[in-house]
């Protein structure tokens, strides 16, 4: 599965699952929209994480990202920055 090689890439700064207009979209977001989105669409979230876990490949995860309404792949830009922040904090690293 792509996941962990993702993550690995990303711990290096490389973001092969969203391109940089989406990235900054999402990190411009209001917390409270997103904390709203996250409840209004929890299903098809869920459902979408499931799906790209699934996926082998990056470009493949990327197409299908691109094609979810912009307040999910929001959704899924802070999460994944999420889970990259916390790899990095378990293993000391500098965050960039």
């Amino acid at each position: 599965m792509m996941g962990e090689s993702i993550f690995l890439l990303g711990e290096r700064g490389l973001h092969l699952l969203f391109d940089a207009a989406t990235i900054s979209a999402a990190l411009g977001e209001d917390p409270g929209t997103l904390r709203a989105a996250v409840v209004a669409h929890r299903k098809q979230l869920e459902a979408v994480l499931g799906e790209i876990v699934g996926i082998d490949d990056a470009t493949a995860a990327k197409t299908l990202i691109a094609a979810l309404p912009p307040e999910l792949r929001h959704l899924l830009v802070h999460l994944y920055f999420e889970i990259l922040e916390s790899r990095l904090r378990r293993r000391g690293a500098s965050l960039h």
